[in-house]
């Protein structure tokens, strides 16, 4: 650290030899001036002479230090010499005037022999002499005050690609700047995969117009080297920062000591920090960056993205591969000849070659950089072919690229990270790959751990390395959450590095439309081939590969027939994929495949029935038919007991036609944990189906997760996770039925749930806050008295009543089975006219949240009259938001009661007047005590908030009011809310407010901010 912090006192060590300068010329000075007489006598023409010899001394002082000034390049003058000058300058003028006035009058001839100069000459001589003698010795005091180190530039500009024209970048960039101008946003991510352009965004964002006008100071901060899996250390960060700030840290070696001088520097600025290449969570006060409220942003990039998920970024953006037309705009930027664009045979060259960037700007640059120096069309074509041959000839342009993705490679450290990523190779370019598909196959091939590993383990290590993959952008998010892809480049990469992993050995030709299978020979030594995505219409018979653990066919629909003795040699074959081919049968061999686990015959259309010897394969843990001409449960299913997961089908010509499902063989299979149903239309999932399905998994014991795959979506319609049951059905009955064939028995045995009733395929919260409810329930478009729901009511904490047709009030379920709801959501529900009849024993006893959202015919909260005791007395929060003919937000007597409440929003409340009435309030108590934020939006009537201005709100701490016209007086000044730290509304509203006493609006006025 000592010789680091030394690097900081050597960039500022000029400064003793400029003092060393500037105490000379001071002492040099002193010398000149100190003779003079400083004592004067009566004669004017004596005071007028030392006068005249003092401001010449001090002249000369000022011109020496100027020269000083003027000589020294690195540093500027001190506002304490710019005013010394100045009165320098002021003082010399007096001087010269007043001499020159007497002079003038003295030399005049006069008749009258009393005439002589004016009298007062000698007094104002004697003070400018004063003056002169006082600013001579300011000289002395300011030598070591002459020069300052320049204050830091705002912005440095650095060097970068613009990216205007690509609009791929540009997005981000706008993204970001729509962020940084938002108050609440206080860190921005910007993540993706190596070479795709987050750096350049960065260094658009750090050159834009916009951001010098925003902050005091951008500082830039690379936070990592190249090839390193760690953040820079400490000491270099701080001395980076320092630097930048141009603090003199010469003599300090304590890093707490320089984290605190950068404190002490950006205190008050309003700083924009910007991190690059960020590659683990950073502790912003280490190196001395303050928390700062006054509109202070810290951009980051990251290839990892759960750095994004840090706290102090509330923003992330993901940076996307260019498109290809964009790609080629590059390209041709970077390539910089037109003429070698417009040759005939050159151009169609330079198209293919840029195409083989995949949309990767730091590949298109090293790429063009280097094909920019061939100038025939021999060099392109043999450069385009050395391009598709890499990595196993030589290519120049794209060696950093694969260094890159080498060393990311290397970074995943685990093995079994790395057998993953390099099994993700093995399907084709560009494809979707299906996530359950991708972990179950990781699962057979034992990459996750071995078969005596405990399955919570395998399964929490195959979530941990996906997404360890997709955060560091070795895999990058699908068509959908369920299916991930790999990026053309890095499959690559992972080929190439597979050939030197003594494990993979690989044969993999896809997207190649090939027509014939590669020779016998080629299949015989390896463990793994990969031939999907091709047009074979025929395999090898029976070739050797005793050594083949998985075998992916996928997506030749010409292939229909499989040798008989095909499997024969195949022995620890574990995966099979013969999905979307044109087979019409399985060959006899496939029985002696008794290791195999995964079997996919999706999307077979030719397929209609599975043979006989299925039965033999008597380990497979996962089988996938959906899609194909089997449309319900196969009978022989039930005698593959080691079968785990299931899809299938449920699919007839007609919506509305019913077929035989085989229900009864889903129970049959005892260690079944996932079954998903692949259906037509929402038609043919019948509640009756529905209630059939749940009565038969019910009676599963290890059964988690029911899907149903509709056209436009999967719905997850059971998942036993390990703390949460999660329920998606169209009635309370059949949730009911399916919890008492279960070995729950009954709902109060379920530790932790998430119920969905009647919610057509909303598998989410209406409202964020209540995902933390440990028993939640979300009941959807009822129509009447669903009596089986009290039971499970009963048990819930939160609760979201959406769409229901004919409640009118929520005391209809029983208030007794409300008693443990902490929180309430009302939405849609046309009919509901009051939430809770007071008539009765206490009311919501626990509850701590209440939102109510478009009820058209709320006429109150409850009813008028007095609460019991114990009514509301945890509730913190009021949310009322588009009921539109509620006129009292609190009925008489009860806001007495609501002590508790924290926070209120009232918004789009048409007929609502005022929040608390007059009469609500008793003497000086204050009527909501504990009220931190208070929010009123849209509401056009709104007059009055309270009528008593001397009301107390002892703990109001923000306030945020828009849309309010009539609103013409706040009851609001320092002594009745000391607390209150922000305004927020409209600047001409604001203007508009009547006070009655204008020095409350001023001294409220500095909490506003307007918008």
């Amino acid at each position: 650290m000592a010789g680091t912090i030394a690097t900081i006192g050597a960039v500022t060590g000029v400064v003793g030899a400029t003092a060393g300068v500037v105490q000379a010329v001071s002492q040099a000075a002193q010398a000149f001036w100190q003779p003079l007489r400083v004592t004067l006598s009566d004669n004017v023409e004596e005071i007028r002479d030392a006068l005249n010899e003092a401001v010449q001394v001090l002249g000369s002082v000022r011109k020496d230090f100027e020269t000083e000034v003027e000589k020294n390049k690195t540093k500027v003058p001190s506002r304490t010499y710019v005013e010394w000058r100045r009165r320098v300058m002021e003082i010399d003028g007096q001087v010269k005037d007043i001499i020159a006035e007497y002079n003038k009058e003295s030399k005049e001839e006069v008749s009258f022999w009393f005439s002589s100069p004016r009298p007062d000459f000698r007094e104002e001589m004697k003070k400018m002499h004063e003056k002169v003698i006082y600013l001579l010795r300011d000289s002395n005091e300011i030598r070591d005050k002459m020069l300052v180190d320049r204050a830091p530039e705002p912005v440095i500009k650095r060097e970068g690609p613009d990216i205007r024209k690509f609009e791929t970048l540009r997005k981000p960039l706008e993204k970001i700047l729509g962020w940084l101008k938002r108050y609440k946003v206080k860190g921005i991510g910007i993540y993706g995969t190596v070479g795709i352009g987050k750096t350049t965004v960065m260094l658009n964002l750090n050159n834009h117009d916009q951001v010098a006008t925003m902050f005091d100071i951008v500082i830039w901060l690379t936070v990592s080297k190249e090839e390193s899996k760690e953040n820079l250390k400490r000491e270099h960060l701080l001395c980076t920062i320092a630097q930048r700030l141009k603090l003199t840290m010469a003599g300090t070696s304590n890093t707490d000591e320089v984290a605190q001088r950068i404190r002490t520097e950006l205190k008050g600025k309003k700083y924009l920090l910007l991190l690059d290449d960020v590659k683990e969570c950073l502790s912003l006060n280490e190196i001395g960056i303050p928390v700062s409220n006054n509109g202070s942003k810290i951009v980051l990039t990251t290839r990892m993205r759960h750095v994004c998920n840090n706290e102090m970024v509330d923003k992330a953006i993901k940076v996307a591969y260019l498109s290809p037309d964009e790609s080629w705009k590059m390209f041709q930027d970077v390539l910089g000849s037109k003429k070698l664009i417009e040759d005939l045979i050159i151009g169609p060259l330079a198209w293919q070659v840029c195409r083989e960037c995949s949309g990767l700007p730091l590949l298109i640059e090293k790429v063009a950089n280097t094909f920019k120096l061939k100038n025939t069309e021999n060099l392109w074509s043999e450069g385009l072919n050395s391009w598709r041959m890499w990595p196993r000839e030589e290519c120049k342009g794209i060696r950093e690229m694969y260094e890159l993705l080498r060393f990311c490679y290397n970074e995943l450290g685990d093995d079994r990270y790395k057998k993953c990523f390099l099994y993700g190779a093995l399907y084709p370019e560009d494809s979707d790959i299906h996530v359950d598909s991708l972990l179950e196959c990781w699962a057979a091939e034992d990459l996750l751990g071995n078969g005596n590993d405990a399955k919570k383990v395998r399964v929490m290590m195959g979530d941990l390395i996906l997404t360890r993959l997709k955060n560091v952008s070795l895999l990058e998010e699908g068509q959908s959450d369920y299916h991930v892809t790999m990026h053309k480049f890095i499959r690559q990469v992972a080929l190439y590095i597979s050939e030197d992993h003594p494990e993979c050995r690989h044969l993999v030709e896809t997207n190649k439309e090939l027509t014939e299978p590669p020779d016998e020979e080629s299949w015989s030594d390896k463990n793994r081939i990969s031939l999907g995505d091709n047009k074979l219409d025929r395999l090898p018979d029976s070739p050797n590969c005793s050594m083949l653990s998985t075998l992916f066919l996928q997506n030749n629909s010409g292939l229909d027939i499989i040798p008989s003795a095909f499997f024969e040699h195949m022995i620890n074959l574990r995966v099979l994929d013969l999905s979307q081919t044109g087979i019409i049968s399985l060959p006899s061999s496939l029985s002696i495949l008794i290791g195999l686990k995964v079997l996919h015959l999706n999307n077979c259309e030719q397929l209609v029935e599975l043979p006989s010897y299925i039965v033999e394969l008597v380990h497979l843990e996962s089988l996938d038919i959906h899609g194909s001409g089997i449309s319900s449960i196969p009978p022989l299913i039930e005698k593959l007991i080691f079968l785990k997961r299931l899809w299938v089908s449920f699919r007839t010509g007609n919506d509305t036609q019913g077929v035989s499902f085989n229900y009864d063989k889903i129970s049959k299979l005892s260690r079944l944990e996932e079954l998903v149903i692949d259906v037509k239309s929402t038609q043919q999932w019948t509640n009756e189906v529905v209630d059939n399905i749940m009565k038969e998994v019910a009676k599963l014991p290890k059964f988690e997760r029911l899907k149903v795959c509709f056209p436009n979506g999967i719905v997850n319609v059971i998942e036993v996770a390990p703390k949460t049951v999660r329920i998606l059905v169209p009635e309370a009955t059949i949730l009911l039925n399916y919890i008492r064939r279960s070995s729950w028995r009954a709902v109060r045995r379920i530790g932790q749930f998430r119920f969905f009733i009647g919610c057509q395929n909303s598998e989410y919260c209406q409202n964020p806050k209540f995902v933390g409810y440990r028993k939640y329930i979300k009941y959807c478009n009822g129509a009447g008295s669903d009596i089986p729901i009290l039971e499970v009511l009963a048990e819930a904490e939160g609760f979201e009543l959406v769409n229901h047709k004919y409640i009118k009030q929520l005391s209809d379920f029983g208030t007794t089975n409300l008693n443990n709801i902490q929180g309430i959501l009302i939405e849609g529900c046309d009919a509901i006219e009051t939430i809770m009849d007071t008539i009765g024993g206490e009311l919501l006893p626990n509850l701590v949240q209440l939102f109510m959202k478009n009820l058209p015919m709320l006429k109150s909260i409850w009813k008028e009259g007095p609460l019991q005791p114990g009514s509301l007395t945890k509730l913190t929060t009021i949310v009322l938001s588009g009921c539109q003919i509620l006129i009292k937000v609190f009925p008489l007597g009860a806001i007495q009661q609501l002590r508790e409440i924290q926070y209120l929003k009232i918004e789009k409340c048409d007929e609502v007047e005022d929040i608390i009435p007059e009469a609500d309030v008793v003497g000086n108590l204050p009527a909501l005590p504990k009220l931190k934020e208070l929010i009123l939006l849209d509401m056009a009537k709104l007059s009055n908030i309270c009528a008593i201005e001397s009301l107390k709100w002892p703990s109001l701490e923000k306030l945020e009011i828009f849309g309010c016209p009539s609103l013409c007086r706040l009851p609001f000044n320092k002594g009745n809310s000391t607390y209150l730290e922000r305004i927020e509304a409209e600047q001409e509203w604001w203007g508009a407010l009547q006070w009655q006493n204008q020095e409350y609006k001023e001294g409220l006025e500095n909490l506003c901010i307007f918008r």
